[in-house]
């Protein structure tokens, strides 16, 4: 059954049509019903029949829910019963119109292409559409365009409450394809909705000052695929993205900031990547900020060279027969204050053998408290005299690890002065790898990049 304000026929008429038809009738109640038009359907109720078309073809209603204003007004209201959709017809009244970037007054050129349709909220549980063509204006300074109209954002085939109302899924469902199930739109529609939110909360984000930054890298895929991330650390959320996890990478985001911005930052942490350090000497002037390498990054090298000798001499070990470190793999990597009570006992023993895992693991103990010094100076003699007992000790794996951090020592150190780590922005990781598993990951960087600055940039993503 189709509708339509255009024609002659009162509500009462359509309803008194169908009680004719008793197959009609039983249909339309069946479908109100599942509407939730009226609690029971017992019978067809004559008044409250008629006035629920009158509500569904209602210009008056329409017009407050898109909140129209002169010179934008509703001509007619189709419903199509069947098919479950409800067409709005918006045109405008005569006269001048404002210029899209200027806002003067303008004679109107013509209607460019004809008429176009928005997608707009369902009401009840029909497909909601709008309808209109737009005029295009005459402007004596800016030529002729195409006027904005208040219900949709220029470019967009969606009104902006259903863009917001999928943004918001998205944010539930966190990916493309649960969103677009929810709002019942095409996978590609859904994810040009998304792209256009990134855009506009990246316009319109205003320049802050960037103090302490971090810098580290993320998988998108199996395989070495990655993505570069810089966070706000003040902040706590993403400022930028890039694919892959070279030089280049971090660079293409340090230049996107103005020169204000670079001129604010003060220190950037990150871990021991070599392409991301020179980055920051290749974008940033002299003085340049300090660069502070990530502890937990250092201390897990300490801990793999820590599992590297327990390997070699669990081995030499099995070959006279004992069995000392079977099983020690977790044991060993806990700290002394984090130890569980199932391992003190094999734990103390430990700690009096000879064995050089023991003597590794009190090094890598001992490192750990290299960041509780309180100033470069003191930080500088306490690594120095653990080098030399490292040293001193012939084991060789350690040596590398002291060495690595030797040569960069003075960015290890200067944490005294920045105390800032990567540990933000491997607490927003969680964040990041639930996105990627929702989405069962992603092919592209791009794709990747945009979803985390979606769900991770503190944007303002409505329209």
């Amino acid at each position: 059954v189709v509708w339509s304000t255009a024609t002659q026929l009162t509500a009462e008429k359509i309803i008194a049509h169908i009680e004719q038809e008793p197959e009609l009738a039983q249909a339309l109640e069946t479908r109100l019903a599942k509407c939730g038009l009226y609690r029971e359907c017992r019978g067809f109720d004559r008044p409250r029949s008629a006035g629920i078309l009158r509500r569904m073809t209602d210009t008056k209603t329409y017009t407050a829910l898109l909140r129209l204003s002169h010179p934008w007004y509703i001509s007619r209201i189709d419903v199509d019963v069947p098919k479950e959709e409800a067409h709005v017809f918006i045109t405008h009244h005569h006269g001048k119109l404002p210029c899209a970037k200027c806002g003067a007054q303008c004679n109107v050129r013509d209607h460019g292409e004809g008429e176009r349709v928005w997608r707009h909220l369902d009401l009840w549980q029909a497909k909601t559409f709008l309808h209109a063509s737009l005029p295009r204006t005459d402007c004596a300074e800016h030529g002729v365009l195409t006027v904005e109209v208040p219900w949709s954002e220029p470019l967009s085939r969606f009104s902006m409450g259903f863009e917001a109302r999928v943004i918001l899924a998205l944010q539930a469902t966190k990916t493309v394809a649960g969103a677009q199930e929810v709002m019942k739109i095409s996978w590609d529609e859904t994810r040009g909705i998304m792209e256009r939110a990134v855009a506009r909360g990246l316009m319109r984000r205003e320049e802050v000052d960037l103090v302490h930054l971090a810098a580290d890298e993320k998988s998108y895929r199996k395989g070495r695929h990655f993505v570069t991330l810089l966070m706000d650390l003040d902040r706590g959320c993403i400022h930028g993205t890039a694919a892959g996890n070279g030089k280049g990478s971090l660079e293409s985001i340090l230049k996107a900031l103005t020169s204000r911005q670079i001129r604010g930052v003060e220190a950037i942490a990150m871990d021991m990547h070599e392409p991301y350090r020179a980055a920051v000497d290749a974008v940033f002037p002299v003085p340049r900020p300090a660069v502070v390498h990530d502890r937990f990054h250092i201390v897990s090298h300490m801990n793999d060279a820590l599992n590297d000798v327990r390997i070699d001499e669990a081995r030499e070990l099995a070959a006279q027969g004992r069995g000392d470190l079977v099983g020690a793999r977790q044991m060993i990597l806990y700290g002394e204050e984090n130890l569980p009570k199932k391992y003190q006992k094999r734990f103390a023993k430990l700690k009096k053998s000879e064995l050089r895992t023991a003597t590794v693991r009190a090094q890598k103990e001992v490192l750990r408290h290299l960041w509780d010094c309180t100033g470069v100076r003191e930080a500088r003699r306490y690594f120095r005299e653990w080098a030399t007992w490292c040293r001193s000790t012939g084991i060789k794996r350690v040596a590398k690890v002291v060495d690595m951090i030797e040569q960069r020592l003075d960015d290890v150190i200067s944490y005294c002065k920045h105390p800032i780590s990567t540990g933000p922005l491997e607490g927003m990781n969680s964040i990041i790898m639930a996105v990627r598993r929702a989405g069962r990951g992603y092919r592209h960087a791009e794709t990747f990049g945009m979803a985390i600055m979606f769900f991770c940039g503190g944007l303002n993503l409505l329209p």
